[in-house]
């Protein structure tokens, strides 16, 4: 039977668990913590019904890798040796998809904070141009329709669209800085609210100086990327370097024996 198919019986199955039991009412801090991570990752989207969602695919998981144990076990002679790995495996695995889900709100973070800094710099463009801090938003946001939208770009969409609704700016850029949660972006809100009133020198200025520090922490993260991507060459390396000292020294003991 194909596996995706026992995992849509099965996800019915642990929602009705969930609810059942009341286990989000049992777990009340790993439950925040993993909706905090949702909101993290999908905005104003990540309602409590999406991590209830994601607690049953969690949940689901451990069953499809516990069950087939517990049938080995069965039919098995050593059965608490399958079922401690099975119930081993069943918390394994979820556990690995929360760790998924960490790295994506981390990829989502890292994006964000890479892009900011070049957005600024446009922003800084045309409103020293002598654009409107809304006219240079959306001018900054229509140039990358037609391509697939970034982090960044995908909350300056909804950013633009509460502004063509009539929502003040002042709320447009909280609601901003709420979404994104990062320090980064609540520096641009900020500098941006405390300074578009005055306009001229000094909001250029504000946001030259800021535009500047985001380059800085862009500059070292994309260190701190290349650092974390030579760690992970190094176990290749390491393997190649076993398997060519095996290539050459393999010749060479086949002499030595004969």
């Amino acid at each position: 039977m194909n596996s995706t198919k026992i995992y849509m019986w099965l996800q019915p199955f642990s929602l009705f668990v969930i609810k059942q039991f009341k286990l989000m009412d049992k777990m009340p801090v790993a439950v925040t913590r993993l909706h905090l991570k949702m909101v993290a990752l999908y905005g104003r989207q990540a309602t409590i019904e999406l991590t209830r969602q994601f607690l049953a695919q969690m949940l689901t998981t451990g069953l499809l890798v516990f069950l087939p144990c517990m049938i080995l076990a069965l039919i098995s002679e050593d059965k608490l040796t399958l079922l401690v790995a099975g119930m081993s495996l069943a918390v394994l695995f979820p556990f690995i998809e929360v760790k998924s889900l960490d790295k994506k709100v981390q990829q989502r973070k890292r994006s964000i904070i890479i892009e900011l800094p070049e957005f600024l710099s446009k922003l800084t463009l045309l409103v020293n141009a002598g654009d409107t801090v809304q006219g240079a938003l959306g001018k900054c946001i229509l140039s990358k329709q037609g391509t697939e939208l970034t982090p960044l770009y995908k909350e300056l969409t909804v950013l633009h669209n509460e502004l063509l609704n009539n929502q003040s700016l002042a709320k447009s850029l909280e609601e901003l800085s709420k979404r994104c949660a990062l320090a980064e972006v609540s520096q641009f809100t900020t500098t941006v609210l405390l300074n578009y009133r005055r306009g001229g020198d000094d909001f250029v200025l504000a946001l030259r100086e800021l535009t500047r520090t985001l380059w800085e922490k862009r500059k070292a993260l994309a260190k701190t990327l290349g650092e974390e991507a030579s760690s992970k060459l190094v176990i290749p390396m390491v393997m190649t370097f076993m398997i060519v000292m095996i290539i050459v020294a393999a010749p060479a003991m086949l002499i030595m024996n004969f």
